[in-house]
């Protein structure tokens, strides 16, 4: 018995299912949405789109899900202009940050004074190399900044560095430091509304003035920041009206606007009235809310995000370059951004890291609306299912009783078998993967191909009753020959239900569940129980 245990095959199978043990009980095993509930996004698109089209938004956002590591995601279009997104989530915060993920359009561009510098689809690569930059690190007592630097295509590094070219004021002379410049600042919007006019009722342009000038470490905005600035760099188009009614003036304006602007993007305190005239004169009235008291409704209104000043180096100043033919063409630039706290600033990095590697939607969201799943079976589904699996098992070793007349064959089975389960969820728990009906369903598979091979390896080893001239050894050798070829076919069986699972998505968790369990066992258990059955059947 000593040395059976101390056979290199079952020393490992026992040093899986004990690293199996630790992490089921100490990690957990996450559960997907027919066990714990989730939530369900239900995205309206602005128009209708062509198939193709909604292929693209569908992939877009089911990268977007992906990138913060939730596994348990579906996503699919239900008609031409509606997609529901389904994830095994219902912490709030997390929530209402998929949410805002989802909804962004996430059409990326740096502007000054109106002019474009690059946008998102010619960023080339996001280096994430904390070498060169990348990270989010503390800059202060309660202040946190955030780093992502990135590569532009040629072109757009040629047409920034034209644009930005001596872009800096001299206001004064240091005898350390040199010459002391003022430099001009570059907007960075996300969805930027170009084919809008924003109505900015005369009290929000008040409150909005001083919280600009005030600033905000959180939404990136540098005090000093006017509305008249933002206004210049965004290249909108403002109207400032009053709380109540449009003058003879402002109907003739937006008359005149509304042959190039298809939207009017309004405070919520705008009155009906108001908003009937604009539909009349032809514009599609679009209430953007306020996110925070704290925060100027413009700033959400422009889709602004960051105002990140010019370097002298940058502008071609240091060292000076007299004439912009002969400037220095900077490919590899970086966005900063600060926060209040390390976990805000290191979401936001993240947040718009996802956005800019997985591009922009085709097509504008209308609405996201979400509600919470209730697990359609519950934990204690999950046990059922398991004390199910362990009563097959009890049934199975009864009918290998019967067959073999030995308890000490059927035990090593049952173990095996058991082993086998528990070292599946461990590397489930491992891998952070999430156990839904279909996963559990694979596992059990799993397990029956295992018994299956269990029974080959005991025919052969019992073939040396009638061929005693063949070795132990040789017989092995055979048993595994047949299991090889058997988990070669079911892994081939399985692998397109992972490959092409955007038409089984429900079936992919099945599929990779049996092929783990199928791996396991030819290479952990399978071998050990051959070591098992060759004990007994020598001591038989």
């Amino acid at each position: 018995m000593s040395k059976m245990f101390a056979n290199a095959r079952v020393i490992i199978m026992l040093f899986f299912l004990i690293t199996s043990l630790s992490l089921i009980t100490f990690k957990g095993v996450n559960y997907g949405i027919d066990f714990q509930g989730g939530t369900l996004f239900q995205v309206q698109l602005e128009e209708k789109v062509s198939a193709a089209e909604m292929e693209t938004v569908t992939s877009i956002i089911s990268q977007r899900l992906d990138a913060f590591g939730l596994k348990d995601t579906k996503v699919n279009s239900l008609g031409d202009d509606l997609i529901a997104a389904q994830i095994a989530e219902t912490n709030p915060e997390q929530i209402e940050e998929l949410e805002s993920l989802i909804k962004t359009q996430a059409k990326f561009e740096a502007l000054i004074d109106g002019n474009i510098l690059f946008e998102g689809s010619q960023i080339r690569q996001i280096f994430k190399d904390p070498a060169r930059g990348y990270g989010a690190q503390q800059a202060g007592v309660g202040q946190y900044s955030w780093n992502l630097p990135f590569l532009l295509s040629q072109e757009a590094a040629e047409n920034f560095s034209r644009k930005v070219f001596h872009r800096c004021t001299a206001v004064g002379f240091d005898s350390a430091s040199g010459t002391q410049y003022d430099c001009d600042d570059t907007y960075f919007f996300i969805d930027r509304p170009s084919d809008s006019v924003i109505l900015l009722p005369s009290g929000v342009y008040s409150a909005d003035s001083q919280l600009l000038a005030l600033g905000n470490i959180g939404e990136n905005i540098p005090q000093g920041t006017t509305i008249d600035g933002l206004q210049g760099n965004s290249g909108l188009d403002f109207m400032l009206v009053s709380d109540s009614n449009f003058s003879d003036a402002q109907v003739q304006q937006l008359k005149a606007l509304s042959s190039s602007k298809v939207k009017a993007i309004v405070h919520k305190t705008m009155p009906d009235k108001q908003r009937q005239q604009l539909g009349q004169l032809g514009f599609k009235v679009v209430e953007v809310r306020e996110e925070d008291e704290t925060v100027p409704w413009i700033w959400t209104a422009t889709g602004a995000r960051q105002v990140i000043s010019l370097t002298p180096g940058i502008a071609n100043l240091q060292p000076f370059v007299e004439d912009v033919r002969g400037a220095k063409i900077f490919s590899e630039l970086s966005i900063t951004g600060s926060s209040d706290t390390a976990e805000s600033a290191a979401q936001e990095l993240k947040s718009l890291q996802v956005l800019l590697e997985t591009g922009s939607l085709p097509i504008g969201i209308k609405s996201v609306s979400k509600e919470t799943i209730s697990p359609l079976l519950g934990k204690e589904f999950l046990s059922n299912a398991m004390l199910i699996g362990l009563l097959g098992l009890a049934v199975v070793a009864l009918i290998i009783f019967i067959r073999y007349r030995s308890i000490k064959l059927t035990v090593p089975i049952m173990f095996t078998s058991i082993s086998e389960i528990i070292i599946t969820l461990g590397v489930i728990s491992l891998i952070n993967y999430r156990l839904d009906l279909a996963s559990v369903t694979g596992i059990l598979a799993a397990v029956g191909t295992g018994v299956d091979d269990q029974i080959v390896i005991i025919d052969e080893l019992k073939k040396g009753e009638e061929n005693a001239a063949e070795s132990l050894a040789n017989r092995v050798k055979k048993a595994f020959f047949i299991i090889f070829a058997a988990a070669a076919t079911v892994i081939a069986t399985m692998l397109p239900l992972i490959v092409f699972s955007f038409g089984f998505g429900k079936l992919a968790g099945f599929g990779i569940t049996t092929i783990l369990g199928v791996l396991i066992g030819v290479f952990i258990t399978r071998p050990a129980f051959s070591v098992f059955a060759e004990h007994v059947l020598k001591k038989a």
